[in-house]
């Protein structure tokens, strides 16, 4: 089966940069890089983006027609969780001190090279959106568990009820009753066997389908867990 890959969103970025060459060159670079790039060419256009959309990151430049970038970011407390990199001609020690007393992640002297200006986007985005853990994914409209790495194993009913009741508490214990219940049994007549022989199947089918342990764990007189991070995709 073809590997599930699940696609990171791109990041937005918000160039705000008065030279309009410089900013339709800033901007156009980096969509050609993937990333979803906006330009603004003024603090007051720039708080009019901003008060619509919403970005991961902004390009500012200090010397604009309508203020102090370095101002105008001190006093954004909307900002205070995004990245920020200045961009401007001031390269005094000073203005860098005051720049990332503003609240600037990095202090970039013009001019600046676009690929260095992607580099330090992308190191950002890193530290401010580090990557999820891994997690198996319980598909229930195409009846199949995709395990972390992206590799698929098609499920019966059973399996999936079985395994659907687990990933909506994972870490958690399921009582065995619970369990029986779900499956559509009787637990005053239900063969416990019967349980413990479709949890040893779906071990032994996950186990040589994708090459490593089922993290599916018994309970002693209990129940089972899953004990991995799982979601359930499709419900």
């Amino acid at each position: 089966m073809m590997p599930h890959t699940q696609q990171t969103p791109a990041a937005r970025v918000l160039v705000i940069e008065d030279e309009p060459d410089l900013l339709e060159a800033m901007v156009r670079f980096l969509q050609l890089e993937g990333l979803l790039a906006v330009g603004a060419s003024s603090l007051r256009s720039a708080e009019q983006v901003l008060a619509t959309h919403d970005f991961d990151l902004l390009v500012l430049d200090l010397g604009l027609p309508d203020g102090d970038g370095r101002v105008w970011l001190s006093r954004q407390t909307g900002l205070r969780d995004k990245g920020v990199i200045i961009t401007t001609a001031r390269g005094e020690a000073t203005a860098r001190i005051s720049g990332v007393r503003a609240g600037a992640d990095v202090y970039l002297v013009k001019p600046v090279q676009l690929e260095e200006l992607t580099a330090v986007i992308r190191n950002l985005l890193r530290r401010l959106r580090p990557a999820a853990p891994k997690a198996w994914v319980l598909d229930i409209l195409s009846w199949s568990l995709l395990s972390p790495e992206g590799l698929a194993v098609k499920l019966t009913h059973s399996e999936q009820t079985l395994l659907t009741q687990l990933a909506r508490a994972p870490g958690r214990s399921v009582s065995r009753h619970e369990l029986t219940v779900a499956l559509g049994h009787d637990p005053e007549h239900y063969d416990p066997r019967r349980m413990e022989i479709l949890v040893r199947r779906l071990r032994n089918k996950t186990r040589e389908a994708l090459g490593h342990e089922f993290p599916l764990e018994t309970a002693h007189r209990q129940g089972y867990a899953f004990t991995a991070p799982i979601s359930i995709q499709g419900g």
